[in-house]
Order: structure tokens, then sequence, then C-alpha cells
């Protein structure tokens, strides 16, 4: 599966995004969830993973969902996808709709919460 290229990094950019937008087939939310965190992983062991969220939204078993992971660099997210993790799609992918859409985005803002909430608090 070829992933669309961005022509050109910039040195300010410091992370990067693969966003899928997904169907979820009715009555697999929570085979497709299970799959999924399997699916986590698989991209932990690549170089360059900062991380994966997972959003979804539509009325009752109509389901979607938008899935984020993010890479340190447009290379990492690129040489991301070994074998181990096209397998690994393919085990999601079979959980969804047909036609689902890919693209690779520059992450212009990021702040995400510390599992230490000391780090996210301003102490005066």
């Amino acid at each position: 599966m070829a992933t669309p290229s961005f022509s050109l990094t910039r040195p300010e950019v410091h992370m990067y995004a693969r966003v899928w937008k997904l169907g979820i087939l009715p009555g697999k939310v929570e085979e497709f969830t299970a799959a999924t965190k399997a699916g986590i992983a698989v991209l932990r062991r690549q170089p360059g993973f900062c991380g994966l969220l997972v959003l979804r939204s539509g009325p009752g078993e109509r389901l979607e969902a938008t899935v984020v992971s993010t890479w340190t660099t447009l290379e990492a997210l690129q040489n991301s996808e070994s074998s181990v993790f096209q397998q690994s799609l393919v085990d999601i992918l079979s959980l969804c709709e047909r036609h689902p859409s890919m693209r690779e985005e520059e992450v212009m803002v990021s702040e995400f919460a510390s599992a230490d909430l000391d780090d996210t608090v301003t102490k005066f």
C-alpha cells in the first residue's frame, strides 16, 4: 500500500502524523478496539513512533473512527510500514467498511498531559 509523501520536509516541523478515517462495520467495535490495541505493540517497536490516538463518532452501530499515529520524522512515519505493520493493518481494516482514507500530515501544535500530573501543573 503506497502512502502519499510530502514534497518537502521543513526543519520547523517536529512531528508528523498518519491520519486514517474508517467506518467500523456494524457489530465490530469490540473487535476493532482489540485489533487496534494489538497493533499498538507493533507501532511501539518502530523507530520514531511517538503515540496513537483513536477517536470514534457516529450514532449507534454506524461508528466512524479517526486514527492518528504520530512520528518524530517523515522518514520514520514512512519507514514504519513493515510487513508486521501491514498484517496488523489488514486485521484492523477487515473490521471496517471499504475505502478508508489515509493521509500524512505535519503536526503544527501538540500538547498531551503527562502521566505525572506534576509535569503539567504550574506551581506558584
